[in-house]
């Protein structure tokens, strides 16, 4: 009797588990499952038969590679950027990049209170401060192991004027007071910093507006969830056994932004026809730019890029274009702003569905692959897979 309801049990327990799987994995997701899945096994076929290319060219061919040649991390989104030679990923991004961000708080709700997942604040960038662009960020060696300091400072503030933001994972946790943090349509949960920091950056950004004196530092959690668009992030991307989508972190949509050199190099060339100065790559806040491409734009078409060799390297799926504002017209050291290089983009780069959308550089994602790799600069650049272009389905949204 006993034999018979252990048997009981296990078959009634083997039956909840099969329901429950069964209203998880509808026909839509088992079908996503599958194709990712299918995508990424295929993926890793190409990876390797590329690494049998390779290994098999000449000196010569290797030599005429595309390779990295500039990586950029922007520790507080919107500051100035902070040129590295190597760096490791995980699941935000480049390591320490836009993990913090500035905020203000938004009106009180006539109805008293915020509801639950309700954003509390709006982040805070150049679009509003173009005073922002003259904040430098300076990583701090430290002896002292619990703490990894990041010291900020302005030239328009006093030359020994600066704050300093203690960014270790053990800090950030212990920081008090968090936010409901809205960027773009997202609601991101971040823990304010401090008031040392926020009473720095407000006294800088306030040169442009003094009701920016209630602006506050933040920085994203471990724990926080943002995942990238579903209508861009192709189904080699999604990552894990559930082909979940990638995290966003705290930049404006994608985690990864990818330039070229030559497509800069043609920009340049028409403003110099233009009579007009050249700009420096700072101006489009590149994490990864690449030389030695064939021609200007070409990474339009880039799917997915290898970075590296072997087993070591890290793949990039790139999903769609960047459209440019008004910060890309900011100069990343004096904070002054013009008209360009929006205004000459938008004679051969006005791609989206408006004519005032116009694109440079690519959106991308790591592969799920590629957690905790890492590249540097002088690796080669291999092109795994090519498509058409894709711009914003939507209207670009400005702020």
């Amino acid at each position: 009797m006993m034999i018979a309801d252990n048997n009981f049990s296990t078959v009634a327990v083997c039956t909840a588990i099969v329901i429950v799987l069964l209203n998880i994995f509808h026909p839509k997701r088992i079908h996503l499952l599958i194709k990712s899945h299918r995508a990424r096994r295929e993926l890793r076929k190409l990876c390797a038969q590329k690494q049998i290319d390779e290994d098999s060219s000449t000196t010569q061919e290797d030599d005429d590679r595309p390779r990295v040649s500039g990586i950029f991390i922007h520790p507080i989104k919107s500051m100035r950027p902070v040129s590295i030679t190597e760096t490791k990923f995980d699941k935000h991004g480049l390591l320490s990049d836009r993990r913090l961000m500035l905020v203000r708080p938004l009106p009180t709700p006539l109805h008293g209170s915020f509801a639950k997942g309700e954003a509390t604040h709006r982040f805070f960038t150049q679009r509003q401060a173009p005073s922002l662009a003259t904040i430098e960020l300076t990583p701090v060696l430290s002896q002292d192991r619990t703490r990894i300091l990041l010291k900020v400072s302005s030239k328009l503030s006093g030359s020994n004027d600066h704050a300093y933001i203690d960014t270790h994972p053990n800090t950030i946790k212990k920081y008090p007071v968090r936010y409901s943090a809205g960027v773009w349509s997202d609601v991101v949960e971040v823990a304010d910093v401090g008031d040392d920091a926020a009473e720095y950056v407000a006294s800088i950004v306030c040169k442009d507006d003094p009701s920016f004196k209630d602006v506050r530092v933040v920085s994203i959690l471990e724990s926080s969830m943002r995942k990238v668009s579903d209508k861009y992030c192709p189904d080699a991307a999604r990552v894990g056994f559930f082909s979940d989508l990638p995290q966003g972190g705290l930049t404006d949509g994608f985690p990864i932004l990818v330039a070229t050199e030559a497509s800069l190099e043609l920009l340049n060339q028409k403003l110099k026809e233009k009579g007009k100065d050249s700009i420096p790559m700072s101006r489009f806040r590149p994490n990864i730019v690449i030389g030695k491409t064939n021609k200007a734009f070409d990474e339009d078409n880039w799917k997915a890029i290898k970075i590296g060799r072997g087993k070591d390297a890290v793949i990039l799926h790139l999903v769609k274009g960047c459209p440019r504002c008004k910060q890309s017209c900011t100069d990343q050291l004096t904070g002054e702003r013009g008209e360009e290089p929006v205004a000459t983009l938008s004679e051969f780069r006005a791609l989206g569905r408006s004519e005032e959308d116009v694109y440079f550089a690519q959106n991308a994602v790591l592969n799920g692959d590629s957690y905790n790799k890492g590249i540097q600069v002088g690796d080669p650049v291999t092109i795994l897979t090519r498509g058409e272009a894709v711009w914003d389905m939507e209207d670009v949204q400005a702020e």
